[in-house]
């Protein structure tokens, strides 16, 4: 069995609300969490997404309404966006993200941003490829404009990139 590194702690003492505490123990508990471990999770999850996310341009949307606005969009207007989008903001965000704008980071901020968006998502990693399968549920528009969007990205990072999609999820293959 491989065990993962842990990384360094520190002990820190906190004052909490007694509400906000005991609906941390709940949800902590509902999902199989030891305390320490969900509140590590909020704290990086906070740390790596949501201080700067906003500040950036990225907002927090009803998926339903999302996913219906780009239902009505034809292709080639939702792969215009994706590139658009892409080329005119991927390097602010990264440094505004990661403070550099390379290939790794922007792997950590699509892993980030999955996850805060409730994606599912999962990284393999073989000799020199990296490859990411996200499941999102949010239709074959959103398939094309995420496979646009990220293939844009690290096109324009040198990285060699094979993309697919389906009708909820895409495949990010890159060799790094």
């Amino acid at each position: 069995m491989i065990q993962k590194k842990r990384a360094p702690t520190e002990h820190a003492s906190f004052r909490i609300n007694t509400n906000t505490l005991d609906n941390l123990k709940k949800i902590s508990k509902d999902q199989k969490l030891s305390l320490n471990t969900y509140v590590n999770q909020i704290f990086d999850s906070h740390v790596n997404w949501d201080v700067n996310a906003s500040e950036i341009g990225w907002i927090v949307m009803l998926k339903s309404a999302s996913t219906e606005l780009i239902k009505h969009v034809d292709n080639q207007t939702i792969i215009k966006i994706a590139k658009d989008a892409a080329e005119s903001g991927a390097k602010e965000i990264a440094l505004s993200m990661r403070g550099k704008y390379g290939v790794n980071e922007w792997i950590s901020i699509l892993k980030e941003r999955a996850k805060s968006s409730g994606f599912s998502i999962k990284e393999y990693n073989e000799k020199n490829n990296t490859k990411l399968v996200m499941f999102h549920e949010m239709g074959e528009q959103w398939s094309l404009f995420f496979k646009t969007y990220y293939e844009t990205i690290f096109f324009d990072l040198g990285s060699k990139i094979k993309t697919e999609y389906t009708e909820n999820s895409i495949i990010i293959e890159l060799e790094v």
